[in-house]
């Protein structure tokens, strides 16, 4: 009997040597299962966040060609709008020329005054619509940029439910 002490001694300190290895083999082994998981999940929240800023320079490309293309209409319109206000007040008053009035009568002058205010109006109009297109333009960029941090927000509450489900 007197050997049999010392041996489950021995047999008692060997099992902890081997539970306290398993055990260290195991947190080893989880480590290394979150350790991928984080990776898995950064690389996830990167590619999403390139994606998106790589989409947002091009709708910011695009909104910047698209002011342009409304500015330079603008101009174009403008500059249509001014020369047909000039032939129509040059045909008016080579009319009241023709007739014998003088541009500075009273009626005349009013007639002419009428087609510089349909002219403004006209002018008017096509600003206002300009304004609406841009307000547009912008309103998509402000949409997307809102949608990629929804779904920044989404993959990232993803990501938490996927650790807390692994037990991280």
């Amino acid at each position: 009997m007197g050997a049999i002490v010392p041996t489950i001694t021995s047999l008692t300190s060997t099992i902890a040597a081997v539970d306290s290895l398993v055990n260290q083999v195991e947190n080893f082994s989880g480590s290394a299962r979150e350790d991928q998981l984080r990776g898995q999940q950064n690389l996830a929240l990167r590619q999403l966040q390139e994606q998106q800023a790589a989409q947002e320079r091009n709708l910011a490309t695009q909104t910047a060609l698209e002011r342009e293309k409304i500015r330079a209409g603008s101009e174009a319109a403008e500059q249509q709008r001014l020369s047909a206000l000039r032939r129509a007040v040059a045909r008016q008053r080579a009319s009241y020329g023709a007739q014998g009035i003088g541009a500075d009568d009273g009626s005349a002058e009013a007639v002419l005054l009428g087609l510089f205010e349909e002219s403004d109006e006209a002018r008017a109009e096509r600003e206002r619509l300009d304004d609406i297109r841009n307000r547009a333009l912008e309103q998509d960029l402000e949409s997307r940029q809102a949608l990629n941090v929804l779904q920044l927000s989404q993959l990232r509450e993803r990501q938490k439910l996927e650790r807390a489900a692994e037990g991280f």
